[in-house]
């Protein structure tokens, strides 16, 4: 998956599931613009065979790979699509890998796995860095290295499958619940909504003239991430309490770190060793306190603090953040770097013991999660926490919404681990009387 999402890219936690639908019908490749799409629907729903899914993903991820070694076979049209269907199954089969694990009681193991989804990816972002600098950071290397892990790692989980099999402390597998299949189902398909909003459809919508939109093209983004979040929303809902919380969970910490997150890499950019250093270190940390039995204080902790550092670089750079990167401040950014890493890994991790109990990691923080975090993204560019502003720095002006949205993350992660515990507490109680 990193082999993916190291590819230099405007964002940098991309909702790689959301990211499978067509955002398109081209006459001439509607069917193989279908097939990311199809191939996530049937991870959801073949878990239970993760290791060859996972050997799936990484076969369709090779070529992206491979078009580091050779450039010229990136010119095929259907390279770039067939491209976006290996890293969301890869990521749906390592979901699945961490429930098995998860339900079978190793649960350092689960949790850590569990983190290493989302870590592999603010990783990566480290090693692409700011994706309009042209700057030689390794890349290459970097590529074939992961490249020869995934092949390994995939054929591993393959060749031990059978002692898998014959160890009877591995849960048997479990039936998806028919409202998470709904819930995924829809949650695959919302994405193509945002696609059928135009410029034409929002000036009727609106009654305002085409000019006028067509300048201020953060509108129409907006509008399709809306509609796409309330879908995920009512899709969230569909799957119930726990997984609506725990993906809104998830998707609240990606969506508020994305734009302090372009702020880190770019204010280390031109350190790349000390970039992809602090994002490990980062990912490695909160792998660790997600493991741990605090796990819930370290995550609240996490994004509170988080938030915090937000507010003061925000205040103390008179809203020009991007001072950091003008004056070189590479050790503050490295910092703030490899805090929102630990930050988002431990917020996520938190999310995933109950859910496994239920059997139910891949819908919720797979196809649930994604696109919200896709919806959201779209939605925020309203208030230009994301990308439609022709300043590629536009988001860092508006650090104090990123802070919300990770306040709203440790709220969310507050209140479910309170909940939790006072059930945990009125069991015993009830068995008493």
């Amino acid at each position: 998956m990193v082999v993916f999402t190291a590819v230099r890219d405007t964002s940098i936690l991309r909702p790689l599931i959301a990211l499978a639908a067509p955002s398109g019908w081209p006459s001439d490749l509607v069917a193989v613009s279908l097939l990311p799409l199809v191939a996530v629907l049937a991870a959801v729903f073949l878990t239970r065979w993760w290791p060859w899914l996972l050997v799936a993903g990484v076969v369709l991820s090779l070529p992206t790979a491979l078009v580091h070694l050779n450039p010229d076979l990136g010119g095929h049209p259907s390279l770039t699509i067939i491209a976006l269907a290996g890293p969301p199954v890869v990521l749906l089969a390592v979901l699945a890998a961490a429930q098995k694990l998860l339900r079978r009681g190793a649960r350092t193991a689960g949790l850590v796995l569990l983190g290493l989804t989302v870590g592999t990816q603010l990783f990566a972002a480290s090693l692409a860095g700011a994706s309009w600098l042209m700057l030689a950071t390794g890349g290459l290397v970097w590529h074939l290295i992961l490249t020869v892990l995934s092949i390994a790692g995939a054929a591993l989980a393959v060749s031990t499958r059978g002692a898998r099999a014959r160890d009877p402390e591995w849960p048997a597998p479990r039936p998806l619940p028919a409202r998470f299949a709904v819930a995924a189902i829809l949650a695959a398909l919302l994405p193509m909504a945002a696609g059928a909003v135009d410029v034409m459809k929002v000036s009727e919508i609106l009654e305002l003239p085409v000019e006028s939109i067509s300048r201020h093209a953060e509108v129409v983004v907006a509008i399709g991430g809306l509609i796409v979040l309330v879908g995920g929303v009512i899709a969230c809902a569909i799957a119930g309490s726990r997984a609506f919380f725990a993906a809104a969970t998830s998707a609240s910490v990606q969506v508020g770190a994305m734009a302090p997150l372009l702020l880190a890499v770019y204010s280390v950019a031109f350190q790349p060793v000390l970039s992809w250093l602090a994002a490990a270190v980062g990912v490695a940390a909160g792998c660790l306190v997600g493991a741990s039995r605090w796990r819930v204080q370290f995550a609240v902790g996490g994004a509170v603090v988080s938030a915090l550092v937000l507010f003061i670089v925000d205040l103390g750079t008179g809203g020009v953040p991007e001072k950091l990167i003008d004056h070189d401040a590479v050790i503050p950014g490295a910092l703030l770097l490899a805090l929102l890493c630990a930050a988002v890994v431990a917020v996520i991790v938190t999310t995933g013991p109950r859910l496994a109990e239920d059997g139910v990691v891949v819908p919720v923080l797979g196809p649930l999660a994604s696109v919200l975090v896709f919806g959201g993204a779209g939605a925020m560019t309203a208030v230009g926490v994301q990308n439609a502003s022709p300043t590629r720095l536009e988001p860092v002006h508006h650090l104090g919404y990123s802070a919300g949205l990770l306040l709203l993350a440790a709220a969310l992660i507050a209140g479910t681990g309170a909940f939790e515990h006072l059930r945990t507490r009125s069991k015993p109680e009830a068995v008493s009387a």
